[in-house]
């Protein structure tokens, strides 16, 4: 049974390097201590697997002996076996943690960590170790000073941002830092960061008054550039060479090891395998809690997991959503979770049929039974929703949502004012594997629900970056995804749908009263300012429908109970600076 299984693990996507089943055993540990599983048929459970200790005592996260009992079913088997080979992957480290060192793994690709080409929302937990900047996002989503002692002084017509510097804070190198510092973080991120054109659309200056005094103008009103400010940029220390626009691999993660002011210092990279931290003591924040950090890949949910349990990583990104409940209520484990800037919608093309056509734009919105998907396949861990806020969120309109939500009847009105009451069929591009959740289980649904009212949903299966291409060369109808934002309201109304959006070019809506509500609620910071203009843009989303909301997704996390410091946030992506093992 082990070898079968062992030959399905290699045949996969895992780098198991030919791994035979002996020396999955032998991995399970990579120092003393070894565990046996013995597998057995279990009924109709499938296999009942049991971990017992074999030799050496204890094991990296508990005291005395490892004594766990799991039913698995043959895909369970699998992923734990996945685990296993992950493991061996890993730095030689793995296994038993040395003391005050918290190792985390993360989901998403690790090509650097160079502070201005963070290559995905999760991977900005190395940002925040080892850089800061003005502001930063907190754990529920409000924007806090960081660098900054306060938040910004904004004018009226919400074009000029004003921030005093902090006078305390120091470089990894003991330099202290000034306003230069920021002029010239700025200047090299507008001309040479990843995602410069985010930032560069709105800021058109930005100037020193003193030391001390950071002044930035605008082009047009838009609060939420600060939003991005929590991980797509950074301070770097004046003259500090982090540019090198021909280095790859681990020389593109740092032009100098003390180019940021961090609470970390980066001490070690692999590109795509793992990165190190150590703490820096001068952290004008006060010296970290953690003697280090370790941040590793590990690119499949349930070997996240797997890798938890084996005790070679303390935290985890990620794991299957019916595996999360279930595995924090297990002695030796903690989890929560919390709403997040994660959205699961459906861009549908306005432009071309059949969605060029409202009313099947409608059909399908009000054919979805959002919350049988969001409670049943994703375990509740999104938040069923018609609208793009959630009902916790100061800009939910409940009246609004009443008019897409699950509703039979609305449906066959839709089809039957398109001209279309027996159904139509239209293609999904459906990204295999997702991020952050499997679109293709949410899809399976969708299908079914379609098709109770004549409507034909085919699947094209493609991968993410297959599935944005085929988008942005006009080659799509719809694409049902899991896409993690800065902000809802202060991001994606705009990037998707306003005229000056990255994405709007593709998504082929145009509409001069949408831009001009939306431009109207990036004047405001205070929830109660912008609710009004935001009202106005949901009600322009309901009436037009160029996407199928189906709910905001949660951020959540798996953790060993020594483990101290650490929560979900908003942002999604970890902050670690605060974690504490022990």
């Amino acid at each position: 049974m082990v070898q079968r299984m062992a030959r399905r693990v290699n045949g996969g996507d895992a780098h198991a390097g030919g791994c035979d089943a002996a020396s999955i055993l032998s991995m399970l540990a990579p120092h003393e201590t070894r565990h046996q599983i013995v597998y057995e048929m279990g009924g109709r459970s499938g296999l009942e697997g049991r971990i017992a200790p074999s030799g050496a005592a204890g094991h990296s996260g508990g005291k005395g002996a490892l004594a766990m009992d799991m039913t698995m079913s043959r895909r369970g088997a699998l992923a734990g076996l996945a685990g296993v080979l992950a493991s061996a992957s890993l730095p030689r480290s793995a296994g038993a943690q040395p003391r005050g060192l918290v190792t985390a793994s993360l989901l998403g690709n690790l090509p650097n960590i160079h502070p201005w080409h963070v290559g995905n929302v999760e991977t900005a937990a190395a940002n925040l170790l080892g850089f800061s900047n003005l502001v930063k996002i907190s754990p529920d989503g409000t924007l806090v000073p960081d660098l900054a002692v306060a938040l910004p002084t904004i004018s009226a017509d919400g074009l000029t941002y004003t921030f005093e510097l902090r006078r305390d804070v120091r470089f990894h190198n003991g330099d202290r830092l000034t306003s230069e510092d920021v002029l010239y973080s700025f200047d090299k991120y507008l001309t040479t960061g990843r995602r410069r054109g985010n930032l560069r659309r709105f800021i058109k200056n930005v100037e020193k008054d003193g030391d001390y005094v950071v002044r930035f103008t605008l082009g047009d009103p838009w609060v939420g550039w600060m939003r991005l400010l929590g991980y797509e940029a950074a301070i770097v220390r004046r003259g500090t060479d982090v540019v090198n626009e021909g280095a790859t691999g681990e020389n593109l993660y740092r032009g100098s090891r003390t180019a940021g002011c961090g609470p970390f210092i980066p001490k070690s990279f692999q590109a795509d395998v793992a990165v190190e931290f150590e703490a820096f003591p001068g952290y004008f924040g006060g010296a970290p809690a953690s003697a280090g950090i370790r941040l590793v890949r590990i690119p499949d949910a349930a070997t996240q997991l797997a890798n938890l349990r084996a005790g070679s990583v303390d935290i985890i990104s990620n794991c299957p959503p019916k595996d999360f409940a279930p595995t924090r209520q297990l002695q030796g484990y903690r989890g929560e979770s919390r709403p997040s800037a994660g959205i699961f919608y459906m861009p549908m093309n306005v432009a071309k049929a059949p969605f060029d056509n409202i009313h099947l734009r409608r059909a399908v919105s009000c054919a979805i039974d959002r919350e049988y998907i969001c409670d049943e396949i994703y375990s509740g861990l999104v938040t069923a929703s018609a609208l793009p806020a959630t009902p916790q969120e100061f800009w939910y309109e409940a009246d609004l949502a009443n008019q897409l939500k699950y509703d039979p009847d609305r449906v066959r009105f839709h089809l039957r004012a398109a001209g279309m009451p027996r159904g139509f069929t239209f293609e999904a591009i459906v990204p295999v594997p997702s991020a952050y959740v499997e679109a293709r289980e949410a899809a399976v649904v969708m299908q079914a629900n379609l098709a109770e009212f004549g409507i034909r949903m085919n699947m094209r299966q493609t991968d993410f970056v297959s599935m944005y291409r085929s988008a942005q060369n006009g080659d799509w109808q719809c694409f049902p995804h899991a896409s993690m934002q800065s902000s809802i309201e202060d991001y994606l109304i705009w990037n998707n749908y306003h005229k000056d959006g990255n994405q709007a070019q593709w998504m082929g809506y145009r509409n001069p009263a949408y831009d001009e509500a939306v431009m109207e609620s990036f004047r405001h910071l205070e929830p109660a300012r912008k609710r009004p203009s935001l009202r106005k843009v949901t009600e322009i989303l309901v009436d037009h429908c160029p996407a199928l909301w189906i709910g905001r997704l949660n951020a959540y996390h798996l953790w060993r109970a020594d483990i101290s410091g650490f929560a979900p946030r908003y942002s999604h992506f970890m902050d670690l600076t605060t974690v504490k093992k022990g």
